[in-house]
């Protein structure tokens, strides 16, 4: 990399400079297109940056002045800071003009840094009144001969309470604001300390160690090292010896509260530090000490650390320009104002979905193997859970028998017996079928729905065309389902109205090929019941015997029923159900929509019929909303790309 270190510094400066002007403030900005609430990539999060934290009056406000080399932050006394700056210093030439600009008003340049202190207090109350933090930020960007190209934010001041008038939950969330900040492993997190008070309790140290615990991003910045008790001073912390950090420590003397007021310019400021340390004979000696010792710390700092990013960087910005243009096509494009332009869309979309509808009915997870687990296992449990076993009982037999022939002894086989106790098993047979057909209809709009939801992503753009399509589908599936249980049902009846006979021809030549023993049958339910033959009201061995013949003879017919049905039936749902609704879920729409390309002579039916395009390609708020915002990030990353390569 050929780049020195004010070349990468003004690299990223420019990005980061792109980065506020097209949004991007790495703050969280799914919300710019709440479809899919999936974040955005956040180029500012993949670019180094400073964060300052530090407690209150820890003189945190003051090292950035410093560093600027102007006051233009509010002051005052309790939590000042209540929202996070973003501030980014811009080193020019000193033929250019220095001057500030916000986010917030991008167009009005700011010279005069008193101004730029009233606009960040009035910008807080603005949005929070007197009391309230919110980690939403204010951008600042400094354009100035004299200052570092560095980017810096700065974080309200840690507390321990909460002042009169602030909620009590105040500590809590200034605390969980710092830590959102300097959590990301590109934050260079500048820990301010005063050095008049324990740096082992230390809040900024103790929540940079939370979030960086080996130290690689962590910079000490001890302040206040004027007005320690007489007689002590903080060479062992300086020099590394005490409150150890990997990247050490710089020390630092603020303006007394007595030069602010005094208007005490900070170039006076900084004259009078330089003189402090080298009088001192604990300090004199140091080289990371004053405030020109931080802005080259801090300086040098950022130049390896983006070094070090820049082809992480490079790969974030080539993989998220890749996911904004899958995005980007998902979301389709902008509203259409033709009709013909609307019709196209519209039956685009509804082919999609009879595709990715016939893709999942043929190989998609709980697609076509659902429907089949349905007949090999729900059918045939379903119809083993029937009773059977009570209708083949011996007492449900003989009384059976006994109603059929009613004042009329049967002469030889009770024949009507027979046909009341087959149509009795038969009967049962209803209910499972039907229950099949309900079950492949649920698979059907299960299906329906996934593919809506998930398989044809733009269907979620329009919202409206969306909740016709699935309205449609099942519609069709309903009328599908109809027909199908109309169908079993009809091959149910259509047993129960004619047996065959030479069923029972060929049992009798059966039982008389095995001397005379009635045929094995078992029962549909996998056995045959038996009763007792004293509860049957049964008088003799013989009847009994009789009445056994019969049912066997009953449920065999039966149990030959159900074999078939088990195939017949599942051959029935594919027919009526399965194929049918292939191509055909949304004719009924197509239909309709077709009929807006048909040349009316009649204008306000070719307007209605055109306002009914629009109301199907009605756009969802969000989804133009997440467009634009895609659109916009997407033009950062390319512009990124380009000023990346173009550095290199």
């Amino acid at each position: 990399m050929s780049l020195g270190e004010t070349g990468l510094l003004k690299l990223v400066n420019k990005l980061q400079a792109s980065c506020t002007l097209l949004g991007d403030t790495g703050s969280g900005d799914s919300a710019d297109g709440a479809a899919g609430g999936v974040e955005l990539p956040s180029l500012w999060e993949a670019l180094p940056s400073i964060v300052v934290v530090g407690g209150q009056s820890s003189g945190k406000s003051s090292v950035l002045e410093a560093v600027v080399g102007h006051d233009f932050l509010p002051r005052g006394s309790g939590i000042v800071t209540r929202r996070p700056l973003l501030l980014q210093l811009i080193q020019t030439t000193s033929a250019e003009e220095e001057y500030g600009t916000f986010l917030h008003k991008k167009n009005q340049k700011f010279h005069d840094y008193e101004q730029i202190r009233r606009e960040i207090d009035a910008e807080t109350h603005r949005s929070l009144g007197k009391y309230s933090i919110s980690s939403d930020p204010i951008n600042l960007t400094i354009r100035s001969p004299s200052v570092p190209n560095l980017t810096l934010v700065d974080l309200p001041g840690l507390t321990k309470v909460a002042v009169e008038g602030q909620p009590a939950s105040i500590v809590r969330d200034i605390e969980n604001m710092a830590r959102q900040f300097i959590q990301g492993k590109n934050a260079i997190i500048l820990a301010v300390t005063p050095a008049n008070a324990d740096v082992a309790t230390s809040d900024a140290l103790r929540l940079a160690k939370e979030v960086d615990p080996a130290g690689e991003r962590t910079i000490g910045v001890l302040t206040k090292l004027d007005i320690m008790d007489r007689g002590t001073d903080a060479h062992l912390i300086l020099t590394n010896r005490n409150a150890t950090l990997k990247h050490g420590w710089i020390g630092i003397v603020n303006r007394s509260q007595a030069d602010i007021d005094g208007k005490k310019n900070l170039a006076s400021a900084r004259r009078a530090e330089m003189e402090f340390f080298t009088s001192h004979p604990a300090y004199r000696g140091l080289h990371n000490v004053g405030t020109p010792a931080l802005s080259k710390k801090l300086s040098t700092f950022l130049e390896k650390t983006i070094r070090d990013q820049i082809p992480h960087i490079q790969n974030f910005v080539l993989e998220g320009i890749q996911a904004l243009q899958a995005e980007l096509r998902s979301l389709g494009g902008p509203a259409m104002a033709s009709r013909g332009e609307m019709l196209h869309m519209v039956l685009t979309l509804c082919r999609e979905f009879d595709r990715a509808y016939e893709t999942l009915l043929d190989r998609g997870k709980n697609g076509g193997e659902s429907i089949l687990g349905v007949f090999e296992s729900g059918l045939k449990d379903s119809i083993h859970k029937q009773n059977f076993k009570g209708i083949f009982s011996l007492a449900n037999v003989a009384t059976t028998i006994n109603e059929a022939d009613g004042y009329q002894p049967h002469l030889i086989a009770p024949e009507m017996g027979y046909r009341r106790l087959i149509e009795q098993g038969l009967g049962l047979l209803r209910a499972p079928c039907e229950r099949c057909v309900d079950d492949i209809h649920q698979l059907l709009c299960g299906m329906v729905q996934r593919v809506v939801g998930e398989n044809v992503p733009m269907l979620n753009s329009f919202r409206v065309l969306k909740a016709e399509v699935l309205s449609a589908s099942l519609k069709t599936l309903d009328k599908l389902k109809e027909e199908a249980k109309a169908m079993v049902v009809t091959m149910v009846e259509m047993e129960k109205s004619y047996l065959t006979a030479e069923f029972f021809r060929n049992l009798e030549a059966t039982e008389a090929a095995a001397g005379g023993a009635p045929a094995a049958a078992a029962a549909p339910a996998g056995e045959a019941a038996q009763s007792s033959s004293t509860a049957a009201g049964i008088s003799s061995d013989f009847e009994e015997k009789h009445l056994r013949r019969i049912g066997a003879h009953c449920s065999a017919y039966v149990k030959s029923v159900v074999m078939q049905m088990r195939q017949t039936v599942p051959k029935a749902c594919v027919y009526c159900q399965v194929q049918a609704s292939r191509g055909s879920l949304l004719e009924a729409l197509t239909t309709k929509v077709a009929s807006a390309a048909v040349d009316s002579v009649s204008s306000i039916h070719s307007n209605k019929e055109k306002d009914y395009l629009a109301r199907l390609l009605e756009e969802d708020e969000s989804v133009a909303r997440r467009r634009d915002a895609c659109a916009r990030r997407l033009e950062l990353l390319n512009k990124a790309r380009d000023d990346i390569a173009a550095a290199l």
